[in-house]
């Protein structure tokens, strides 16, 4: 049995992400959430869902979470104008919850602003990314170069391209390419969060480690 910790579990992400985890009766499912309320923003499944109560920004909150989870999917999507050091900060503090990495898997939902383009650029610093989420764009590429520099047993970094879409249908299909130094042809597939999400489970499953652009 795989005990797994889902950070993030409230996002449409996480919701389609726990979805498909509880499907695998060989995954034992956690779903941290900030507070008891926001139970009401998990999806309705047939299985019970185990919730803890999880404050990402103290050490000790996440030692106790983490304590008793193999893998940890971090699905945690931080908005606003966040540093650019915001993720970074973060899996640095659930490492330190953690405390021995050994046999343990962290496997976060990246950015398409982290892929590579023309002459070692980035998406995010391309006109056409979204200002919006620049903040965001920056953050994930800062996290990709920063995990690139961990032994990479201890994580898998998955990739969604910009046409990312919320109510796209689960076809249960999607297509990984490995990683390179220019990834600009990536920039035009697309994929749903459904089948996303069936990537992060066989991930789980699988325990896949790296870096992976997943897209239909």
């Amino acid at each position: 049995m795989t005990r797994l910790l889902l950070l993030g579990a409230t996002g449409r992400t996480g919701n389609s992400i726990l979805r498909q985890l509880s499907e695998n009766e060989h995954i034992q499912v956690t779903a941290a959430l900030r507070d008891v309320s926001d139970s009401s923003r998990l999806p309705k499944i047939k299985r019970p869902i185990h919730t803890t109560i999880v404050d990402i920004d103290n050490i000790l909150s996440l030692r106790k979470a983490t304590s008793q989870a193999d893998i940890i999917v971090n699905a945690i999507r931080l908005r606003g104008n966040i540093p650019r050091a915001a993720l970074v900060t973060l899996d640095k503090r659930i490492r330190e919850g953690i405390g021995d990495m050994e046999g343990r898997l962290i496997i976060t939902v990246g950015g398409a602003g982290s892929l590579y383009t023309l002459h070692g650029q980035r998406f995010w610093q391309d006109p056409a990314f979204p200002k919006r989420t620049l903040p965001r764009g920056i953050a994930h590429a800062k996290l990709r170069d920063y995990l690139e520099e961990l032994p990479q047993a201890s994580w898998a970094y998955l990739i969604p391209p910009p046409a990312y879409t919320p109510t796209g249908p689960r076809t249960g299909c999607y297509n990984r390419w490995t990683p390179s130094n220019n990834e600009s042809n990536f920039l035009n597939r697309s994929i749903s969060y459904e089948d996303f999400a069936t990537a992060i489970c066989k991930a789980v499953s699988d325990r896949w480690t790296g870096v992976h652009l997943i897209a239909n």
